[in-house]
């Protein structure tokens, strides 16, 4: 069920190549609607993230990406269109960590989820759009996974600024067990169980309750998962769960960060590294 909670991270980057086409044949790709990230999400920070790249530190990468990649597919004989995003965006990271806590979405999405609101912007819809008017031959130059041109460009900017994230991504999944398995929680979470039965809905936490099979029946969310859904944030919000629990693996990771202070140091410097690579670039041209 881990699998399930951490959701997030992959979708800040969302990235397809899709198939290629020629230009005349390829529309304007819209990502589909997701209400606006609130204040509940927004202030939703925990000490890892310091640690790991946020969306504005993976925009910034992607844009030196681009210009290196120019750069490698105009001598391949090839262009490239450099797709530059400076603006900044709030940070969703940890909007689905504790299951659906904003109630905007969960009227209006119930369970479901999409590119957008896990922190896509229409930077997404732009990239899909691009790799779709290559033919295929610029296509394998680009994104061949072997040798093509975005890679490269990617090996260039990480070379020398890697640091192994295992610990770092097993801490993070720890955190939330430990969090939800605490004294400090625990109340909350029979409160939580207590209101949805009171609403009729018999579930042993909110993670079961976002994967009822019944959700997974249609594309578009039914009345009878909306109505969970808010049933869900309205039962967190009474048993102050969110706090509870961000509090919670709030201590556990800071702790966390004592225990392995060399490796977090590290950590912090190599992604430091990976950004003044960017800049680098990006201020050469």
């Amino acid at each position: 069920m881990i699998r399930n909670r951490l959701l997030g991270a992959a979708a800040l980057v969302f990235l397809a190549a899709g198939c290629a086409a020629p230009p005349q044949e390829v529309s304007k790709t819209v990502l589909a609607a997701a209400p606006e990230p609130t204040k509940e999400v927004t202030h939703l920070v925990l000490p890892f993230d310091r640690y790991q790249l946020s969306v504005n530190d993976i925009y910034l990468i992607e844009s030196a990406k681009d210009h290196l990649t120019r750069d490698c597919m105009k001598k391949r004989g090839y262009d490239w269109e450099v797709i530059d995003h400076r603006k900044q965006y709030p940070d969703v990271r940890n909007r689905r960590r504790y299951g659906v806590i904003e109630m905007q979405v969960a009227q209006e999405m119930g369970y479901k989820s999409n590119a957008r609101l896990l922190g896509s912007t229409d930077v997404t819809a732009r990239k899909m759009d691009r790799e779709a008017r290559l033919d295929p031959k610029a296509q394998k130059a680009a994104l061949d996974p072997a040798d093509g041109c975005y890679k490269l460009a990617g090996d260039q900017l990480e070379r020398g600024n890697e640091e192994n994230e295992d610990l770092v991504n097993k801490l993070n999944v720890n955190s939330l067990d430990e969090a939800l398995k605490s004294p400090r929680v625990a109340p909350g979470m029979r409160s939580w169980v207590r209101c949805m039965a009171a609403k009729g809905h018999a579930y042993k936490d909110f993670y079961i309750a976002s994967e009822d099979p019944r959700w997974a029946k249609s594309k578009t969310p039914s009345r009878a998962e909306r109505e969970t859904a808010v049933a869900d944030v309205t039962c967190k919000q009474k048993a102050d769960l969110v706090k509870a629990l961000s509090e919670t693996e709030q201590s556990i990771q800071e702790k966390d960060i004592r225990e392995h202070k060399a490796y977090f140091a590290r950590l912090e410097a190599a992604k430091e590294r990976h950004l003044a690579a960017a800049r680098a670039v990006l201020a050469r041209d």
